[in-house]
């Protein structure tokens, strides 16, 4: 099958599409778990050991419908990658982007696979989500890479509020991680039979809840810093964003510890979680914009063009 060309226009709402079902995998992944049907296909690849495709009960029919959709999702990313290699002028970062997506992809359906067999036992449920939010970090980075150009890339802030997002980012993944020990400690394991964390949920709870609250001071401070120098208004608008994402899920995390953990808002909760995690990973990604290099005369008897006073921050 001949592959066409693509402009770089057309490959990016390719990404664009790829990196929206991903994240949407993820919350219908946590549909499955919220009504337990986690195990109503109890085999795998096979729905049961007589039907490779079975609906036959509620349970069956909703992970059913997940598997595929989670196979359907194979499409794009192997239609991405084939595009990168067709993109004029063909970019190797963006080449390598895509095999990582369909690698970590694969492995995330082994996993998936695996849960199954070991009857949803939590740290492989665990291990499903958070290697589905990595996937998630991959298409992030392919979609704003497939916008800009292949080479070095430098801080457009200081090197303090570099540091600052830093440590923002590596806070949100222990957020996301104590988050999902919070759910293996939970009611909501995808079975009524699935083995559960051995914590007390309430503990964990605290030291997530303690671990959100100090994330978003630290994006507080951050905020400051980035206005105070007077970072570009995408960064600006970016971390607002993370900001206010951030609030609005430590507010919902309240909330439904408060009632109870009911369904409906745990899975706002795990949709919310996506976007807080895409929304750092963008800010990340905003800091830095790519600078060319300039050609370089060989002959002696030329002298190099004069730059234009061009000033990249990175204090």
């Amino acid at each position: 099958m001949r592959v066409p060309q693509l402009t770089p226009r057309a490959f990016r709402r390719l990404t664009l599409l790829n990196l929206a079902l991903l994240a949407v995998i993820i919350v219908t992944g946590a549909v499955v778990r919220l009504t337990d049907s986690g195990l109503g296909c109890a085999d795998w690849p096979n729905c049961n050991a007589d039907n490779f495709v079975s609906v036959g009960t509620r349970h069956e029919a909703i992970e059913q419908a997940n598997r595929l959709f989670s196979g359907i999702i194979l499409v794009p990313i192997v239609l991405v990658l084939l595009c990168a290699y067709r993109l004029r002028p063909r970019r190797a970062d963006l080449i390598r982007l895509a095999w990582w997506m369909l690698v970590v992809y694969l492995a995330n359906a082994v996993l998936g696979g695996i849960s199954v067999l070991v009857k949803l036992a939590w740290v492989s449920v665990m291990g499903h989500f958070l290697l589905a939010i990595g996937l998630v970090a991959v298409a992030l980075t392919m979609h704003k890479r497939a916008a800009e150009t292949d080479d070095r890339r430098e801080l457009v802030v200081s090197r303090t509020a570099a540091a600052l997002t830093n440590a923002v980012y590596v806070l949100t993944i222990w957020v996301l991680v104590m988050g999902t020990l919070v759910t293996a400690a939970g009611p909501h394991g995808g079975d009524v039979d699935a083995k559960r964390l051995s914590i007390s949920i309430r503990d964990l709870a605290r030291v997530h809840a303690a671990s959100v609250d100090t994330l978003v001071v630290l994006v507080l401070v951050l905020v400051v810093v980035l206005a105070r120098e007077r970072a570009p208004r995408r960064v600006l608008t970016t971390v607002s964003v993370a900001l206010a994402a951030m609030t609005a899920q430590g507010i919902l995390g309240y909330v439904q510890y408060a009632r109870g953990i009911p369904e409906l808002l745990v899975g706002f909760h795990v949709a919310g979680a996506v976007i807080v995690f895409g929304s750092v990973h963008w800010l990340w990604l905003e800091e830095r914009v790519p600078v060319a290099t300039p050609a370089v005369d060989a002959r002696p008897d030329r002298a190099a063009p004069a730059q234009p006073d061009t000033v990249i921050v990175a204090r």
